[in-house]
């Protein structure tokens, strides 16, 4: 586990992210507005459109506005080069916010309880820990003459690890050390009979222009042993790795997508070039990618590249395969607003009609206002064909982090599994688990699985138990212990103190599980949950 005064440097540098948000400032009344009479609404949408879609007011509370313009004036002045919102228009804008803009968000209502043929059943396997920070949970098949295999991405540890199942007991094997992994590639990358292992390494937690994102390649040199070689380093946080041929000559390049932060960040490839030589070539420029996901997007034959892109874009972007190395860029669906809050995108044929669709989740609040928004959720894109897409929501969940598709009542239609990172974890109604029983005609029932553990991150539906239906592999990634400790941080003026030491101590102490799995059961009668 970490150790309490690194623990409390993470939580240091996470909490620079949401000083502005976090600071508290008498906002009951309007500032005094400049004496010359200027349309605010007018000024609202000249200055904050310039980078991004103009944010409606009702977003935030009124207390937040304020803090989240100054940032935002600063953000811009650098970005600009000089001064962009003088501190004049930035109080017609703060005012503006501050006249239009709730007391309070509003509370998402508690769902129905709708009777479900399934139940889940959890059970914690592995990495146990006081902060765990399980990015990525996958079944892989390394042939390690096991039952099941998990490889897990685990940031507290700096590790990439395999959790093999024999005989009903899960063990853990290291394989490799790597700066904050937050994603794998499996696959036999060198052509010679076994699997290789690709993995995104972030670098560093909280979003920054660093650059110390990493591509690292595992060679499996023999069962279970691999040896370790950095493809790209010395670029921005890397959030995504996949292995495909872009340029067809019969050879799996790597394609990438650095999150990077600030003037940082771009969706780039990595071509192979034989005998373990790469050369990267960017296809995007921009900080945000979360992921980079290879499909045929238009069915010209080409793979093309799909990534979600967050940060003030929140916008899904296709790159279309031209040949010869070359993309061009399409925009699928872009959010209403900059605060959205993009967290995951699968590509996924949701409504049984063989093409893809976009399912996606929103549910990041770890910058302006950290408070859960009721506007967070699931949703999905119905592929329309021609690369045009329509909007459906799926449902309201604060925090969501993730959402993963399958069949889990095996009536022969997809339904929806989505986690949450981010909640009132203090109420018990609230879910960090669930899942949108489909109808078949793409209506969704939401069931309640689990308020324990909190703050998953990752998901994957898998037949683990060898019963037909599939079961939920769950990542653990405690925000809500990191939020709590950059509050405490915050109220003690960002310095860590001897308070602080003390109960990221007493929390060290009390172990959580970092690896679920959610075991799918028939329900015992129609009521039960």
């Amino acid at each position: 586990m970490l150790a309490a005064k690194a623990f409390t440097q993470l939580l240091m540098s996470l909490s620079l992210i949401s000083a502005s948000a976090l600071a508290q400032v008498p906002t009951n009344s309007p500032t005094n507005i400049p004496a010359k009479k200027v349309n605010a609404k007018n000024v609202v949408n000249q200055y904050c459109g310039v980078c991004h879609k103009v944010p409606p007011a009702y977003l935030m509370p009124k207390k937040n506005w304020p803090p989240a313009i100054r940032a935002m004036a600063n953000l811009s002045e650098k970005r600009m080069g000089g001064e962009f919102i003088s501190e004049e228009i930035g109080t017609i804008i703060s005012d503006y916010y501050v006249i239009n803009s709730p007391e309070h968000l509003p509370i998402l209502p508690y769902p129905a309880n709708v009777p479900a043929s399934r139940v889940f059943k959890n059970t914690e396997i592995a990495k146990q820990s006081a902060f765990p920070l399980v990015v990525n949970a996958k079944t892989v098949e390394l042939n390690l003459n096991s039952n099941n295999e998990l490889l897990i991405s685990d940031a507290e540890q700096n590790e990439i690890v395999v959790l093999s199942q024999v005989n009903k007991q899960w063990q853990e094997t290291v394989i490799a050390k790597a700066n904050v992994p937050v994603n794998t590639e499996v696959i036999d990358y060198d052509n010679d009979g076994d699997k290789d292992i690709i993995v995104a390494v972030l670098g560093d937690f909280p979003p920054s222009e660093k650059l110390v994102g990493e591509v690292v390649l595992l060679t499996q040199v023999s069962p279970g042993k691999f040896k370790r070689s950095v493809l790209l380093n010395k670029v921005g946080r890397v959030t995504d790795v996949r292995a495909v041929d872009l340029d067809g000559d019969k050879d799996l390049d790597i394609a990438v997508s650095i999150f990077g932060g600030g003037f940082v960040g771009e969706l780039a490839w990595l071509e192979n070039t034989g005998s373990g030589a790469h050369i990267k070539h960017t296809i995007l420029k921009g900080s945000g990618a979360l992921n980079v996901t290879p499909a045929d997007i238009n069915n010209d034959g080409k793979i093309d590249l799909v990534s979600l892109i967050a940060q003030e874009h929140e916008v899904i972007v296709a790159m279309l395969n031209q040949g010869k190395g070359k993309f061009k860029q399409v925009k699928l669906g872009q959010a209403p607003h900059p605060m959205f809050g993009s967290t995951s995108m699968k590509l996924v044929d949701i409504d049984n009609d063989n093409d893809l669709d976009l399912l996606f989740t929103n549910g990041d609040a770890n910058d302006l206002q950290m408070d859960p928004k009721p506007y967070h959720g699931v949703q999905w894109s119905e592929n329309k064909g021609n690369l045009k897409f329509v909007y459906h929501d799926i449902g309201r969940f604060y925090g969501a982090s993730n959402a993963v598709a399958g069949d889990l009542d095996n009536d022969g239609d997809i339904d929806v599994v989505a986690s949450s990172w981010h909640n009132y974890w203090e109420d018990p109604q609230r879910q960090s688990l669930i899942w949108f029983e489909n109808n078949g005609k793409q209506a969704f029932t939401r069931h309640n699985i689990s308020n324990s553990p909190r703050s998953i991150v990752s998901l994957e539906l898998k037949d683990i138990t060898g019963d037909k239906h599939l079961d939920i592999i769950t990542g653990v990634f405690r925000m809500d212990l990191m939020i709590e400790m950059v509050m405490a941080a915050q109220q003690e003026s960002n310095k860590p103190s001897p308070k602080i030491e003390v109960e990221i101590e007493t929390k060290a102490k009390l172990l959580n599980s970092g690896v679920v799995i959610f075991e799918n059961q028939a329900a015992l009668n129609k009521n039960t949950h």
